[in-house]
């Protein structure tokens, strides 16, 4: 069934695009601080990943529409299709489902399409148009994201369901895919983001063509040569045009995180329930009215330093207070005689 997720909003969201608790700061972390760029001291990296690999003893879980339900999932089971993108032991989404469906005996063809720059489902038990919903541990419900599947990285705890959707909506995701495959070939396999749109509680700020380069934040996961979208802000902080801080989380609560976050942009810095937002991709796919309110499509959970990206249209960063101090201050205060 082709649904879409509506909006959950848990305050403890693991490994999401919603960059809140800035002042969870743990003792081990505060005292890993780095500075990494020379000519812009403001910006500061904040703890460091370890322990990272997928846990045996931590399965995640997924469940194929029509075939299989709740299977776990044993990481060391699992080898990933794409060693251009993942280090040894860590694998994505795409490689939980082909595992699966040979384990179990489910009759999966797919093959790597060079235009759209990922490995794609041509049928199960010869069907078509097969899509995915996903969340990490901690997150509420799944996600439909339009977001290449065997880079999706797989993580503890994790739940992962495939299932069937219209081909008009599997036409929509190859598009998106098509056009920034399209776009890092006409700028000869450069990331070049066209539009990154940053806006604070006190400012917005558009920067334009902005080159992306790989700054091996997530050197545990990836290749050296991957671009993750944290990649997008750190490309604009080595160049001075923009000052940062990013700060590891192992987890929120009892949610595992185990993903870095976008604490402070400029003068801005996340607090409490207020924080950043952000959305990446094709403006085809740019969350607009009541879907703005939902998650999925180009907005998502899934921490900036490892979404990998080809090279996306535009990238925006929003202000996003959940505290409802706002709407408290807009409310009609009742009358005294």
């Amino acid at each position: 069934m082709y649904k879409r997720s509506p909006l959950v909003i848990i305050p403890v969201l693991a490994c999401g695009c919603l960059t809140f608790a800035g002042s969870l700061l743990s003792q081990e972390n505060s005292e890993t601080v780095k500075a990494p760029f020379p000519d812009n001291p403001d910006c500061k990296i904040i703890g460091s990943p370890e322990n990272t690999l997928p846990d045996g003893n931590r399965k995640g879980r997924i469940s194929i529409e029509g075939f299989l339900s709740d299977i776990p999932i044993d990481p060391c089971q699992i080898k990933s299709l794409r060693p251009d993108i993942f280090n040894k032991g860590y694998f994505s989404v795409f490689d939980c489902l082909v595992h699966v469906c040979s384990k179990h005996n489910v009759d999966i063809k797919y093959h790597f399409d060079s235009r759209l720059r990922c490995h794609v489902i041509d049928s199960l038990d010869r069907k078509k148009n097969w899509w995915y919903a996903a969340i990490y541990h901690g997150g509420g419900r799944p996600e439909e994201p339009i977001h290449r599947m065997d880079t999706h990285p797989y993580k503890d705890w994790m739940r992962i369901q495939v299932y069937q959707v219209p081909k008009e909506r599997i036409d929509q995701i190859y598009s998106a895919f098509r056009s920034g495959a399209k776009r890092l070939k006409s700028n000869k396999n450069k990331v070049i983001v066209p539009e990154v749109l940053i806006q604070t509680s006190n400012q917005d700020l558009k920067l334009t063509n902005v080159e992306v380069r790989p700054h091996g934040i997530r050197s545990d996961m990836f290749r050296p040569d991957v671009i993750t979208a944290a990649d997008i802000i750190l490309s604009l902080a080595d160049k001075g045009k923009l000052s940062v801080d990013l700060l590891w989380h192992e987890q929120f609560g009892r949610a595992l995180v185990q993903g870095y976050y976008f604490t402070r942009f400029n003068q801005e810095e996340a607090h409490g329930r207020a924080g950043f937002t952000y959305s990446l991709g094709e403006k085809m796919s740019y969350p607009r009215g009541a879907g703005a309110r939902r998650f999925g499509d180009n907005f998502f959970h899934m921490t900036t330093d490892i979404r990998v990206i080809v090279s996306p249209e535009y990238m925006r960063w929003r202000w996003t207070d959940l505290s409802g101090r706002k709407a408290r201050a807009r409310r009609p205060q009742p009358r005294t005689n």
